[in-house]
């Protein structure tokens, strides 16, 4: 799974990478965050198109939590952070937004915490691991959106994200049994925009795209939230 990353990269910065014009968003408000915790509100690149207007892509913000259209309130949320590339067509939450509400979710990196290897019958608290680009730039995962009306704000319509899961490739099975969707190149563009759901672009990243170090268990506490938090400690994976 997926339930920490890194975002500190600013949504004007942002824009520019991933060509995009930003939406509901102040700049000038953002702070960067090193511990991105489930059911806050991130970051969500969108593909929008008019009627005689080329698609356009948007970045705006979420929640962090898929809220479906027929939720009685906020308590799902956290249990929907990610959804399993495997069976998004079979998922009644998942499977009516592939056609028109795929997302990416730019990211810095992201936290997993080792359970390959791992004796559960020790109590012990998880190595964690922050995991980024080999060349250190931003991470594109994929993802699915969706708006809901939240019935104790007067039906003020939320926009909320889930989070892409696959098998992990050989490298990252050694910490964790899943890892998210990460695209690169075309793949962003044909999963945001394509008239039909690319579910071939949703695979494990190649080995060598990605650079795990062991950190502080500091992550651990969401309310620690600085620049320490991805210092690599003394153990490198890879």
């Amino acid at each position: 799974m997926c339930g920490r990353f890194v975002a500190t990269t600013a949504p004007s910065q942002l824009a520019l990478i991933f060509d995009a014009e930003l939406r509901e968003v102040e700049s000038e408000q953002f702070l960067a965050n090193y511990n991105v915790a489930p059911t806050t509100q991130v970051l969500m690149l969108s593909c929008e198109s008019g009627d005689d207007a080329p698609a356009t892509r948007v970045l705006r913000g979420a929640h962090w939590g898929l809220l479906p259209a027929w939720s009685k309130d906020r308590s799902r949320a956290a249990s929907m952070i990610n959804a399993r590339s495997e069976t998004l067509t079979e998922k009644p939450s998942f499977r009516p937004l592939l056609a028109a509400h795929r997302c990416v979710l730019p990211v810095d990196g992201y936290y997993e915490w080792r359970t390959t290897g791992v004796d559960p019958q020790v109590k012990q608290p998880k190595q964690p691991y922050f995991i980024r680009s080999a060349d250190a730039g931003s991470l594109a995962i994929a993802g699915l959106w969706t708006t809901w009306h939240d019935p104790m704000h007067g039906g003020a319509e939320i926009r909320s994200c889930s989070i892409i899961t696959t098998s992990p490739n050989a490298r990252l099975a050694e910490i964790h049994d899943r890892m998210p969707c990460i695209l690169d190149g075309d793949d962003i563009q044909e999963w945001l925009a394509a008239p039909v759901a690319p579910l071939h672009v949703l695979r494990a990243a190649h080995e060598d795209r990605l650079v795990a170090v062991t950190v502080s268990t500091a992550v651990n506490n969401v309310r620690n939230n600085g620049a320490e938090l991805i210092v690599p400690t003394m153990t490198t994976l890879f």
